[in-house]
């Protein structure tokens, strides 16, 4: 499902502990996947569609997390440098 490009890519946003995330998504939506099984489709060793689309759906969400963080800390900064003579 995840090919090695593909997670070369992810790795640059891999969030901390994402496995318990993708679990955790998982079991809301009924389902019940190992940390191996998860690993496995990450690592592109096993094919999961439903593991797969979770995994993105996290790795993405940690995205947009971190973008706002980060656009709130360049708003901040400029609050401070036009403040600053």
């Amino acid at each position: 499902m995840i090919t090695d490009l593909q997670r070369k890519e992810l790795e640059k946003i891999k969030p901390p502990k994402y496995r318990e995330k993708v679990k955790s998504h998982l079991s809301e939506l009924g389902y019940h996947f190992s940390l191996e099984m998860i690993q496995k489709v990450y690592s592109g060793k096993r094919k999961n569609m439903i593991i797969a689309k979770a995994i993105l759906l996290v790795f993405e969400k940690f995205l947009e997390e971190k973008q706002t963080i980060n656009n709130s800390i360049d708003i901040i900064t400029n609050k401070i440098n036009k403040k600053i003579p």
